[in-house]
């Protein structure tokens, strides 16, 4: 009975022990977190932590909750992914892993936009020439991730060098993509699937298209056919117009 009197007394001495040891140091000044390292490659995202945590009082480096706060940080439109470590004595590290803008979507202007759909920022047509812009008539209202989905499958199936050259990418109509060059005024109406091929005929055929003269479109979505439709001759005169005024 003795023994057990004795183990019980040096329990209760080792939990009063390690609770004035906790409140010690989660009182302890030295334990503020005082510096903050900030490791990404887009320095506005490094500004913008930066002024967000110059606001906060971010308090002892034990009682920090790293999940609450990288919740917060992730709600930034730029950020994809991020990490927060403890580095004692009082510094947290924070890494960032930054979204990676590959078109732009036309709403009530233009927004660079990632692969998974996020608007990341406003931009005007000038700032990010190099980016395909993906276009609606119903401004994306309705079967948005379908629509980027079938845009990305698209633009995947291209090689680099013909991916710079779109221009634009058209979603409007269901289960189709059509989609624009750079220096042309023809459409190329893709459809859903079967992409790598539609585009491989493009260029196989490509100067017997330019036989026919200007085109509006070349519809590939049929099997066993191609449909080609000349450009209207109001649009082939603002064409000669626009050649004129550029020599």
């Amino acid at each position: 009975m003795r023994h057990i009197l004795i183990s019980f007394l040096l329990l209760i001495g080792f939990f009063y022990g390690f609770s004035k040891v906790y409140l010690f140091l989660i009182t302890w000044e030295k334990l503020d977190i005082d510096a903050v390292e900030i490791i990404c490659q887009k320095e506005e995202i490094r500004r913008d932590l930066q002024g967000y945590l110059a606001s906060k009082y971010l308090g002892n480096l034990l009682l920090l909750n790293i999940d609450n706060l990288q919740q917060r940080l992730a709600a930034h439109p730029w950020i994809k992914e991020i990490y927060i470590r403890k580095i004692f004595p009082a510094t947290i590290r924070i890494e960032t892993k930054e979204r990676i803008p590959i078109a732009l979507l036309e709403k009530d202007g233009y927004y660079l936009i990632d692969k998974e759909g996020i608007l990341l920022q406003k931009i005007s047509l000038r700032e990010r020439p190099d980016l395909p812009i993906l276009i609606d008539t119903n401004k994306f209202q309705r079967d948005y991730e379908g629509k980027l989905a079938l845009a990305w499958a698209c633009l995947e199936s291209l090689e680099d060098s013909m991916r710079k050259q779109i221009d634009v990418m058209d979603l409007s109509e269901y289960e189709n993509v059509s989609l624009r060059f750079r220096n042309t005024d023809t459409w190329l109406k893709m459809g859903n699937s079967r992409f790598d091929e539609k585009f491989s005929s493009f260029s196989e055929h490509l100067a017997l298209f330019e036989t026919y003269g200007p085109l509006e479109y070349i519809d590939f979505r049929f099997e066993s056919r191609l449909i080609l439709q000349p450009l209207p001759q109001n649009k082939k005169n603002k064409a000669l117009d626009s050649e004129k005024e550029a020599f």
